[in-house]
């Protein structure tokens, strides 16, 4: 008897469950000694038949990982052995970006898992971080995927023969053969009136009369847009309504408008609003009675800078819209 006592008492279930049939069959046997004896008998064949089978721990018992939180309330049953963890059973995760600390190299800074949790960084400082820089050691273009245009042709410096000149995309980023038609010395390629002579510094065109020549350079140096935008400031009004008079007293001028910006901010928001900067100009002029037909546009961002951008002085007088006269 003391042996089976002990083998129930191993059987933590099997001693429950004896003491709600005894206490079952203690009821039957006073109505029906035949049928308790049948049933003492089948519950002993059950008992004698799992003595010897070895005890197994249920699920709530186990802790598979070793940490010492059970399985049954541990939320990573999979921790490396000795690591730390957590009331439920998780190693730490001290910044919160999903990599846990014994996998993190930078246990401090939140960065991706792909970067062993640390954050990209930029280091070219271009503003294009290194996971998307197809360049990221040299200072590039957002378009490019972070690499440059040097000569600010609009062709990658990868795809450039000659990425130290401005050239077109059927030459390879190379400038075309010299031709220089009217003989000015300036080529056609960057000759805005290649059939009629003119100065280098003119574009390639003829020189404007003295008071034409300031009333241009009276439109260019006034022309002043707010912050971030392409709407012109009351201050600049005067000295564009006076180059429209001029316009339109010469109905055969054209005029060639070039948009351009400092390199603060994204490259690809400066090429847009140099562009808007032109044609706001264009705008203007054109509802102070210029033919539409007269004025042709173009922007190119912070591509051509014509003093340096590490000072507000060399910014300012690269955020600029360009004005050529062509006869």
């Amino acid at each position: 008897m003391k042996k089976f006592l002990q083998a129930m008492a191993q059987r933590g279930l099997w001693v429950l469950l004896a003491i709600l049939l005894v206490g079952g069959l203690n009821t039957v046997q006073a109505q029906n000694p035949k049928q308790t004896k049948k049933k003492i008998k089948a519950t002993k064949k059950a008992l004698k038949h799992t003595k010897n089978e070895p005890y197994t721990p249920t699920y709530h018992d186990r802790d598979s990982d070793g940490d010492g939180v059970m399985d049954s309330r541990d939320q990573c049953i999979h921790t490396p052995k000795g690591e730390p963890v957590t009331p439920f059973g998780c190693p730490y995760d001290v910044d919160f970006d999903g990599v846990y600390d014994y996998e993190d190299s930078c246990k401090n800074e939140a960065g991706p898992k792909e970067n062993h949790g640390c954050p990209w960084k930029d280091t070219d400082q271009d503003g294009i971080m290194d996971n998307v820089d197809d360049c990221p050691t040299v200072p590039g273009l957002k378009r490019f995927h972070g690499c440059p245009d040097s000569d600010g042709d609009g062709i990658e410096d990868s795809q450039d023969k000659c990425p130290k000149e401005i050239g077109l995309a059927k030459y390879y980023g190379c400038p075309p053969p010299f031709i220089d038609s009217d003989g000015d010395g300036t080529d056609d390629y960057h000759d805005l009136c290649p059939q009629t002579p003119g100065p280098k510094t003119n574009k390639g065109c003829p020189e404007l009369k003295p008071e034409e020549q300031k009333a241009l350079q009276a439109a260019f140096d006034n022309l002043l847009f707010e912050t971030n935008s392409d709407v012109i400031v009351n201050s600049s009004y005067q000295s564009l309504e006076d180059l429209a008079k001029l316009l339109r007293n010469k109905p055969k001028y054209k005029l060639y408008l070039e948009g351009h910006t400092d390199n603060v901010g994204d490259d690809d928001s400066n090429l847009d609003l140099s562009k808007r900067r032109a044609l706001s100009t264009k705008r203007f002029l054109v509802q102070n009675g210029v033919l539409d037909q007269n004025i042709t546009t173009d922007g190119f961002g912070e591509t051509r800078p014509v003093a340096s951008n590490d000072d507000e002085e060399g910014r300012h007088r690269n955020r600029r819209v360009e004005m050529h006269i062509i006869q």
